[in-house]
């Protein structure tokens, strides 16, 4: 039997690189969405569109709260934050019997925006603030799976460092 991925049993949001963990409604993380060129012409048949590696689109997290927080409107500022998100993952393992798995996500990001939501009594607010992610490393059990460093030339995966030889090619390494 493989191991079968049930659910987040738990997430926590830490900011700055504190230990007082913010109150939070849950967090969207980004996208990856390569940057690609379209190849074609003679020897191809129809089209290819190779990505570049290391390269991404515009890569967003939306942090959404149950009310109008002090955090939330600190965030919108144009300095860079730091985030740690922590998170407890339930499977299912190869004997059958429940486990937990932890997953981290450090995000370095700027201030995009703030959608305050609405004030209706008795009822969350619903604001959500946009951050524009410069750096991201997700850990799973401890262990680096992705990191990519927009301002720095990283990218890598599993280990993998998909942009060593332009680092070294462009005196960046």
């Amino acid at each position: 039997m493989a191991q079968i991925p049930v659910k987040l049993q738990a997430a926590a949001v830490y900011l700055e690189d504190s230990s007082i963990e913010v109150a939070t409604g849950d967090v969207t993380l980004p996208s990856f969405d390569s940057l690609s060129e379209t190849l074609s012409g003679a020897g191809i048949l129809g089209e290819i569109d190779v990505p570049t590696p290391g390269h991404f689109g515009s890569m967003e997290v939306g942090i959404n709260w149950r009310t109008i927080q002090t955090e939330a409107v600190k965030l919108i500022s144009s300095e860079v934050h730091a985030l740690d998100i922590r998170g407890a993952f339930q499977i299912f393992n190869q004997s059958g019997k429940l486990e937990t798995k932890g997953i981290k996500v450090t995000i370095r990001a700027m201030g995009k925006g703030l959608d305050l939501g609405k004030l209706a009594q008795n009822s969350t607010t619903d604001t959500t603030t946009t951050l524009e992610v410069v750096y991201i490393k997700i850990f799973i059990d401890g262990i680096a799976v992705i990191e990519l460093d927009k301002l720095n030339y990283v990218f890598r995966v599993n280990g993998q460092d998909d942009l060593l030889d332009v680092r070294k090619i462009l005196g960046k390494s």
